[in-house]
């Protein structure tokens, strides 16, 4: 049996869901097709995935140390969802706690 396909909402700026949408009517494909497309095409040329380590930018551990090095798991998951709202909701939230 075929497994179906994972669903997931993307945000896209206006002039980027323009661009992908021009695309698609060029290839003839819907929407949705032309984004699967161009993320295979992006990734067809990595290494498997045991080989993921290559791919790791110079100098990666030694910035998430020092970055990252007293954070809690709670506080880094504070400071994804501060990282997510709005820049309305991130001014109130920073008043409510100045």
């Amino acid at each position: 049996m075929k497994e179906p396909p994972y669903k997931y909402m993307v945000r896209l700026p206006p002039a980027m869901r323009e661009l992908i949408a021009e695309s698609a009517r060029h290839y003839r494909r819907s929407l949705n097709s032309d984004i699967v497309a161009r993320l295979q095409h992006s990734f067809s040329g990595l290494p498997e995935r045991d080989q993921v380590e290559q791919l790791t930018p110079p100098l990666h551990d030694q910035f998430e140390s020092v970055f990252r090095r007293d954070l809690s798991a709670q506080e880094e998951q504070l400071i994804r969802g501060f990282r997510a709202l709005s820049q309305a909701k991130r001014d109130a939230l920073l008043n409510l706690l100045y």
